[in-house]
């Protein structure tokens, strides 16, 4: 039989952290990754997870939640003990952690280390990890009954509490470094910096495995990591100046391709092209700039960021901290047009790109781009394709 194939398709349909062995350690290194505290959390100690273990049938799949509200299931096969999440089955409420806070004379200020601890969790239901459980048990068996489920009572009440308690408070240190390699890691993006972009990414990862377990528990799904990698990149790289246009057809394909693979290896291969990309799109835009001013960089990059707005002459004047009229004199001789007109090129460009990849209406794109009046947009398309956006979308490559 195939564990770790059967493991792995539980963890895969589920989102679940999934472990299973045959040994003490199994037990420990759950208490570890995934206990808050035992006094509050007594079955999820390792001492109570290998007496209830020790004390379990075949083809029964068992199940509790704990006064938290985090939920575990747990059964054997074949001979190895599978341990089921932690999962939780509602989002976090406050009045009964307040309640059990109480109930075991714990401070209030643990509430949001605990908040952040519940939130780690995948939300599903009981019902659909037990029954997940059972048909995957049956393709592998090709038995056709659905292995019994024994939902035990939370044994928190019994266990004798010290007093005073001394909780296990969440360790914000390490949040505190997550968050600042998440920004090196960014900031490589917005940078361009292309040779030390993956570097920084492997630093970001090697803090968040450094941290508490249940801290990333549910990012350790592929999907859900990738996604959120993907969501912070994209922004990145857009505050780095790359095209819109661009980043997002980066994105999109990648999202594609990590379907499509066929292993977390192929996926983990995928991001990190996707990062790379991204990167380089970023640095060929501030190559791009690389003959400005700054106060012309600083007005340039303003635009390309916000040229689907009202941009004013008086808030550019601003950002370069030039005069209005040294301002009109210095960008067209730097860029080679004058501010209105390079406005025009960037809103036309991005209508070309929306009239080619797609059905939407000219007006709404219009719109979209920056302009009120239709009538003034089909002129100034016109002016900068030599023809109207209906007959650039008809034919937009004439020969």
């Amino acid at each position: 039989m195939d564990l770790e194939l059967f493991s792995a398709l539980l963890q895969n349909l589920l989102h679940l952290n999934v472990l299973y062995g045959d040994t003490p350690e199994l037990y420990e290194k759950f208490e570890r990754a995934f206990c808050y505290h035992s006094a509050l959390q007594p079955m999820f100690t390792a001492k109570e997870l290998r007496r209830l273990a020790d004390g379990m049938r075949e083809e029964t799949i068992y199940g509790f939640e704990d006064e938290l509200g985090v939920c575990l299931q747990f059964l054997r096969f074949y001979g190895k003990v599978f341990l089921l999440g932690p999962f939780v089955r509602a989002g976090f409420a406050d009045e009964k952690v307040q309640r059990t806070l109480l109930a075991h004379r714990v401070p209030v200020s643990f509430a949001s280390s605990i908040r952040v601890y519940y939130s780690a969790f995948p939300l599903i239901g009981a019902n659909t990890v037990r029954q997940t459980v059972s048909a995957i048990i049956c393709a592998f068996t090709g038995q056709s009954e659905e292995y019994a489920y024994c939902r035990l009572k939370n044994a928190g009440s019994a266990v004798s509490l010290p007093q005073p308690m001394h909780a296990e408070s969440l360790d914000y240190s390490s949040l505190h470094r997550r968050y600042d390699a998440e920004n090196a890691f960014l900031r490589r993006i917005e940078t361009g910096d292309v040779e030390n972009v993956l570097p920084a990414l492997r630093q970001m990862n090697l803090e968040g495995m450094q941290q508490p377990r249940y801290i990333n528990a549910i990012y350790q799904s592929p999907s859900i990591g990738l996604s959120m990698l993907r969501a912070l990149a994209r922004k990145a790289a857009e505050r780095g100046g790359a095209s819109l246009v661009e980043i997002h057809e980066i994105t999109q394909r990648a999202a594609q391709h990590v379907l499509a693979a066929k292993s977390l290896a192929e996926q983990a291969r995928l991001g990190d092209a996707m990062i790379l990309e991204l990167t380089e799109a970023v640095r060929r835009s501030r190559e791009s700039l690389s003959g400005l001013s700054d106060p012309i960089r600083r007005v340039v990059e303003h635009i390309r960021l916000n040229y689907s707005q009202e941009l004013t002459l008086a808030d550019l004047s601003k950002i370069a901290h030039l005069s209005e009229s040294y301002l009109t004199k210095a960008f067209k001789a730097e860029v080679g047009m004058t501010i209105s007109r390079y406005i025009a090129h960037l809103r036309c460009r991005q209508a070309a790109e929306m009239l080619t990849s797609g059905r939407t209406p000219v007006q709404d794109i219009s719109s979209y781009v920056g302009y009120s009046d239709n009538n003034y947009f089909v002129k100034v398309f016109k002016r900068e394709y030599g023809v109207t956006p209906s007959e650039y979308r008809a034919n937009p490559d004439p020969k």
